[in-house]
């Protein structure tokens, strides 16, 4: 298959350990991302992959051929890789057109006019061709950054948190644009962010690596959102309430009623994780009675806190209403919980890797087997 595939890969900064056994692969056609906050890794990753840094344990292959492992490393140039970085890193010197031929020196200079000139026009920046960097939006310069990194058609593309420089607007519009070029190229995209809104929006399938280093979790964004398989990623998509109990009978009791605990023995100690809009409030008696202590419109939805009334110890739940909430038109307010938000966690669990790991390192190995190498 081609893409990229990492197997097995760890790599530390003297005595700090900042990846674990990492292991991942991305088909050509598809974009997958590593999620994780800052100092977990990704970044590291990413320069791995393009050669920037050299690989101390595992392999990485392109395109069924091993560019790197722990005796062995091709040059990044020799990689067939395109890379976009935060700042985008443009040449100020050089126009937009410029900038984009700047990657095609090994074409004649007709093909490369014509590959350039193409790429713009799929990135919509043809208009603003002869233009410098310092000319152009941060939205502008992303897409002709985009449009460099893809105009040497490379076997995989590498994103380092793209629209992080970007304002909220710009952002949402500039990578639904992106995406459209990307699917348009069929290239093995592998793209590195803090936002799980962003990588829900962006990616096929995301990689969760915690502060640890470890993958804790890999799947489609359905999967990662629904079904976490770690407190860590479950808190990644925003603020939760935590409750903490013990099973009792395969159910947890909580303030706001009984919590199924399947597959926790008796007695286990465990965390419940509940998202705010898993916090339902009504008018009707089927809930327990709360008081809300303050909303905040954020525009498509509400933000607040509540109290329930029949906890003493003051403890605040947040809740998100997915309309404009007026707590005046509704009283008395009870409140309950939706299971699909509620989340069950043993309370000792650790931030290891996840168990499909292995089985694609296992995967990996015997591909690698088949794998050529390239100088």
């Amino acid at each position: 298959m081609k893409g990229l595939h990492a197997l097995g890969v760890s790599h530390s900064f003297g005595d700090q350990k900042v990846l674990h056994n990492v292991s991942l692969m991305v088909p050509s056609g598809q974009l997958v991302c590593l999620l994780g906050p800052s100092g977990c890794g990704k970044t590291t990753f990413l320069r791995l992959a393009a050669g920037l840094e050299e690989l101390q344990s595992g392999e990485i292959l392109i395109n069924g051929k091993v560019v790197a492992d722990s005796e062995h490393s091709v040059p990044p140039q020799n990689r067939k890789i395109g890379l976009m970085f935060q700042d985008f890193a443009l040449f100020p010197h050089l126009t937009a057109t410029e900038n984009v031929l700047f990657g095609l020196q090994n074409l004649p200079p007709p093909e490369r006019n014509e590959r350039a000139s193409g790429m713009l026009d799929k990135v919509g920046m043809t208009q603003h061709a002869g233009k410098y960097p310092h000319m152009l939006s941060g939205g502008q310069q992303q897409r002709v950054a985009l449009a460099r990194a893809l105009a040497p058609e490379p076997e995989l593309l590498l994103l380092d948190e793209p629209f992080s420089g970007l304002d909220i607007e710009m952002r949402l519009r500039i990578r639904e644009q992106t995406l459209e070029v990307l699917k348009g190229s069929g290239v093995a995209t592998l793209m590195v962010t803090h936002d799980a809104e962003e990588a829900m929006f962006m990616a096929d399938r995301i990689k969760v690596i915690g502060e640890s280093g470890h993958v804790l979790q890999a799947g489609r964004p359905h999967e990662i959102f629904y079904h976490p398989r770690h407190q860590f990623v479950a808190k990644l998509f925003g603020k939760t309430n935590c409750i903490q109990g013990i099973v009792n009978k395969g159910a947890v009791n909580t303030p706001f009623g009984e919590v199924s605990c399947i597959g926790f023995m008796d007695g286990e100690r465990v965390e419940i994780l509940i998202r705010p809009e898993g916090v339902q409030l009504s008018d009707k008696n089927d809930g327990v009675p709360a008081t809300i202590l303050s909303t905040h419109l954020l525009g498509h939805d509400s933000l607040m806190r509540v109290r329930l009334d029949q906890e003493k110890n003051g403890t605040e739940y947040h809740v998100r209403v997915h309309s404009e909430f007026d707590p005046g038109l509704i009283y008395p307010i009870t409140a309950k919980i939706d299971p699909e938000y509620t989340f069950v966690f043993r309370h000792s669990d650790g931030l290891v890797a996840d168990a499909s790991e292995e089985q694609l390192l296992d995967q990996g190995r015997d591909f690698l087997k088949k794998g050529d190498r390239v100088e």
